[in-house]
């Protein structure tokens, strides 16, 4: 998977499960699953909102948390991994080039005044940073 399906995957990822601000993911208590994997899949698939950082994670990764996705070590592929750090590094040079913001994507996503569609434009806008570059 390339870094610009990561960011596609995630606009889409918030354009039909909704956004979030404050949290990478809609509370999912991950804990109450931990030696259940079958719970765990099933919980990695729920659709509920997230912020952009749980979207690409999501995308990549298919939870929005990097702590539950830890627990999937084994079938995380290294490629996978490598998608989804390109993935968050053009978000944050979008975020910083394109937008001005001083923040990280992590801040500029929980900022006030950031609406769903400011983060989802920048969402597809990373994409195409990513494609120009060829990832």
């Amino acid at each position: 998977m390339k870094p610009s399906e990561v960011l596609d995957r995630a606009a889409d990822i918030i354009i039909r499960d909704g956004w979030l601000q404050g949290h990478y993911y809609l509370e999912v208590d991950w804990e109450d699953c931990a030696d259940d994997r079958a719970e765990l899949d099933r919980k990695a698939r729920e659709s509920a909102p997230c912020c952009q950082a749980g979207a690409i994670s999501r995308a990549a990764y298919g939870v929005a948390w990097r702590s539950a996705w830890r627990r999937l070590d084994e079938r995380v592929s290294e490629a996978q991994k490598f998608a989804a750090a390109k993935a968050e590094g053009y978000m944050q040079q979008y975020v910083r080039e394109v937008l001005g913001s001083r923040v990280s994507s992590i801040a500029w996503n929980d900022a006030p005044d950031t609406t769903a569609e400011d983060v989802i434009d920048a969402l597809r806008g990373a994409a195409g940073l990513a494609r120009a570059s060829g990832e």
